[in-house]
């Protein structure tokens, strides 16, 4: 018999493999744009990733591989990109061939960690809507760790919980900003296609301290930086654009932040 955490799974890979089938070819991803300049990444992380040249790079939930081959135009001697949406690792492997970039695409969810990687990387990277769909953050940087070399960091740029707790007109407060558990949503369409089957979707919020406590209180990691924005550089929302690609909650603008980032490393033995 599957376990409700399995059965959220199996739903939400089937959300993702839909969408994987359908976001490359979206204008939001503008895929045939990419292929000749190859870079997708945004001002956040770019600023972040600027000792990349030469390492290798484990992109967790990285989808259908844009910002994994865009780390690789950064300098990273090799890249590897990890989605448990096998529709995702196959559109990866199209696009890496596309780009004519040696890339590494692997089905597997990110907390199901392979041995067999163990303490391979210098850096893991993860990006924008990552650690909500896992019940448990701390498991989720357990696994971001159990791949990192000692001496090698993980860069995580993703939505800020604050964002999460708001109804979808941003006016009234309508989930806990606390894990108290699995909430349940349907949509039709996703953040790139409209046309999108409306479908059920599973994940979890997470304090700001469920992300910081498995750093900072565990004896082989260290905070390396951390940071929160009022900005976001998706126009996710209905949003203005003070500033060129940071767009802001139309009548919130700079009231709460919208992104944050965190640098940690796996200290050495």
């Amino acid at each position: 018999m599957m376990g409700e955490f399995e059965a959220y799974k199996v739903a939400n890979k089937a959300l993702w493999d839909h969408w994987a089938s359908l976001h490359p070819s979206s204008a939001f991803y503008d895929n045939e744009s990419f292929v000749e300049h190859q870079m997708a990444l945004n001002a956040i992380e770019l600023d972040l990733l600027h000792d990349i040249k030469g390492k290798d790079v484990l992109h967790l939930q990285c989808h259908f591989g844009q910002d994994t081959i865009s780390l690789k135009t950064l300098g990273a001697k090799s890249i590897t990109g990890l989605d448990f949406s096998g529709q995702a690792i196959s559109q990866a492997q199209q696009l890496a061939k596309e780009c004519n970039v040696d890339a590494t695409f692997i089905q597997r969810d990110a907390l199901d960690v392979d041995p067999s990687r163990a303490g391979a990387y210098d850096l893991v990277f993860a990006s924008y809507g990552v650690v909500g769909w896992h019940p448990d953050a701390e498991a989720w940087m357990d696994a971001a760790f159990h791949y990192l070399k000692p001496g090698g960091k993980l860069l995580l740029v993703d939505f800020h919980p604050v964002l999460w707790i708001l109804d979808e007109d941003f006016k009234e407060v309508k989930y806990p900003y606390f894990n108290t558990g699995v909430i349940k949503e349907e949509r039709e369409g996703s953040y790139a296609s409209p046309e999108a089957e409306k479908m059920v979707n599973y994940t979890w919020n997470h304090s700001i301290s469920d992300l910081v406590k498995p750093i900072v209180d565990h004896p082989d990691r260290s905070m390396v930086f951390f940071n929160e924005y009022d900005w976001s550089p998706y126009e996710i929302f209905e949003a203005t654009e003070r500033i060129p690609g940071r767009y802001q909650i139309k009548g919130k603008e700079g009231m709460f932040p919208l992104v944050y980032a965190i640098k940690a490393e796996k200290k050495k033995v």
